[in-house]
C-alpha cells in the first residue's frame, strides 16, 4: 500500500498549481483503468524530474518525451520489435505499462498482468541498452519512496542515485 505521507515527507511536492487531468477520458482512450497512487502523484507533483534523473509519464502533456500515451505506443512498439528479432524479455509486452524513464533511458513499467486490480500492479525495470530487469513488489509511489529513500536500489541506476537529499523539479510546460 502506498503512503503519500512517505513521499512527501522524502521529497517535497512543487507549491505550484498543477493541471487538472480527465481519468475518465483519458482511461477510456487507454482502455484500461490507472492506478490511484498515480493519479495522486501526478496530480500532487505533476510533470517534473525526481532528483535530476527519473520522470513519471503523464496524462494529456505536450511533451512527447513525457506523455503516457505516447510513451506507452513507443514503448510496446520497441518491446515488440525485440521480442521480433528473437530477444528475450522477462515479460511479454503487452503485460507491461511504461510509466516512467530514467535520464539513461531505462524505463520503469507497471507490470499489468501482475493483478486484475491496476491499484495491486507491481513495477518492473527494463536497462536501455542492455539485458538486464529487475521487479518490485509494490506499486509507482511505493517503488519512487524506496528508491529515493535508498532502502531500495534500482540495480541499473547509477550508484550516485538518488543523492542524499532528493528533490522534485517540476517543468514549465
Amino acid at each position: 500500500m502506498y503512503d503519500p505521507a512517505a513521499l512527501e515527507a522524502l521529497v517535497a511536492p512543487p507549491s505550484r498549481e498543477v493541471p487538472p487531468v480527465d481519468w475518465q477520458q483519458l482511461e477510456e482512450r487507454l482502455e484500461f483503468a490507472l492506478p490511484l497512487d498515480y493519479k495522486w502523484l501526478v496530480e500532487r507533483y505533476g510533470p517534473g524530474s525526481f532528483g535530476d534523473f527519473f520522470r513519471v509519464f503523464q496524462p494529456a502533456c505536450q511533451r512527447q518525451g513525457i506523455d503516457l500515451e505516447y510513451q506507452h505506443e513507443r514503448t510496446s512498439w520497441a518491446l515488440e520489435y525485440l521480442v521480433e528479432r528473437g530477444h528475450s524479455l522477462p515479460r511479454m509486452p503487452s503485460e507491461l505499462l511504461a510509466f516512467g524513464r530514467s535520464d539513461n533511458g531505462d524505463v520503469a513499467y507497471w507490470i499489468t498482468s501482475s493483478s486484475d486490480d491496476p491499484n495491486n500492479w507491481k513495477v518492473a525495470v527494463g536497462e536501455a541498452r542492455g539485458p538486464l530487469w529487475e521487479e518490485f513488489d509494490g506499486g509507482v509511489v511505493e517503488w519512487l519512496t524506496a528508491v529515493l529513500s535508498r532502502s531500495y536500489r534500482v540495480a541499473i541506476f547509477p550508484k550516485d542515485f538518488p543523492r542524499r537529499h532528493p528533490a522534485f523539479h517540476p517543468y514549465d510546460l
